[in-house]
């Protein structure tokens, strides 16, 4: 490969397996796709192994082409970092950062964070995209990752921004006139309104001391949209399970109660902890870590409730 500018090419053939065609990485380039197509296919011919399958609409990775993706973006960024370090560049932090966040946590939380993350770092431009699908981190690129719940990517790096609880909530009005649950099995008499995700449980799950219960919500809406049962609570429709995180800001207000406070709700789907991740072959240059420091400072105990949270809203729940 004496005609190749090997790390050119390297990176020719990383930007080919993100954006998906020869074409799109030619048009990023600014140079034809069969030149695309030379130059990986030289890289393939040194090889003697083939690492994309081709076919007329698609272009997809083979074994081998995995696992060289997986070698080479970590060669890239080491050598990104190696360029850093000689110019000086992490003494002030700069360049793209790629993160991704589900959409409610990043319009409550990011939004107003990221306007003062980058008036500290003015030469870091972030990329946030806001799904409640996970992102590819591989194929989007992505530098730092925030999702509840278990990985759902092998060795994935994880710091757990904070503990994930999940309360069930109703507005005062609906339960002054459909009263109180005092144990779970009193929600049949409720309308009970239901997230619904491919991955979720149907039943709700309780557990107070070592005793563990369950209740199948019966009622009116049912959703894969959190936020729109969360305007659906909000109008004293029903009863819903939320994370802490969402519905925090209500609870204080006095829009919203805990019901069942004595009791704890587990979900397997949002699980235990809020994660912020990137993927391991990810070297954290200094663009990365500032921002990771920033939103685990800033993060930190979102998803919880203090113990004297839990006593304060326990007390007014039962003083209703």
């Amino acid at each position: 490969m004496t005609d190749l500018n090997f790390t050119g090419t390297m990176q020719l053939f990383v930007r080919t397996v993100l954006l998906g065609s020869f074409s799109a990485a030619a048009r990023e380039a600014g140079i034809s796709a069969s030149t695309v197509t030379r130059k990986i296919s030289a890289i393939e011919k040194h090889l003697k192994v083939a690492l994309f399958h081709r076919s007329t609409h698609e272009i997809t990775l083979t074994e081998a082409g995995y696992l060289y993706f997986e070698r080479v973006t970590a060669i890239l960024s080491d050598i990104d970092d190696a360029h850093r370090a000689v110019s000086a560049l992490d003494a002030e932090p700069s360049g793209q950062v790629k993160l991704t966040a589900p959409v409610a946590f990043g319009r409550i939380y990011l939004a107003p964070l990221i306007p003062q993350f980058l008036k500290i770092y003015p030469s870091i431009q972030l990329d946030v995209r806001l799904t409640d699908n996970h992102n590819d981190l591989v194929r989007g690129g992505f530098d730092l990752d925030i999702h509840e719940g278990e990985n759902y990517i092998n060795d994935l790096v994880v710091h757990p921004l904070s503990r994930n609880d999940s309360v069930l909530c109703a507005t005062p009005e609906y339960l002054s006139l459909n009263g109180h649950p005092q144990k779970p099995a009193d929600l049949s008499a409720h309308n009970c309104l239901q997230y619904i995700h491919p991955e979720a449980e149907t039943q709700w799950r309780f557990r107070k001391h070592q005793s563990r219960f369950s209740h199948l919500p019966r009622g009116t809406l049912q959703s894969d949209h959190t936020e729109l049962l969360l305007s659906a609570v909000l109008e004293g429709t029903g009863i819903a399970e939320f994370e802490i995180w969402l519905v925090r800001d209500f609870i204080r207000q006095g829009a919203l109660k805990i019901v069942l406070p004595d009791y704890e709700f587990k979900n397997d789907l949002t699980g235990k902890f809020i994660y912020l991740a990137h993927l391991p072959n990810r070297r954290q240059s200094a663009k990365v870590r500032v921002l990771k420091s920033f939103l685990a400072d800033r993060l930190s105990r979102v998803g919880m409730l203090t113990e004297s949270e839990i006593q304060s809203l326990r007390d007014k729940a039962r003083a209703s």
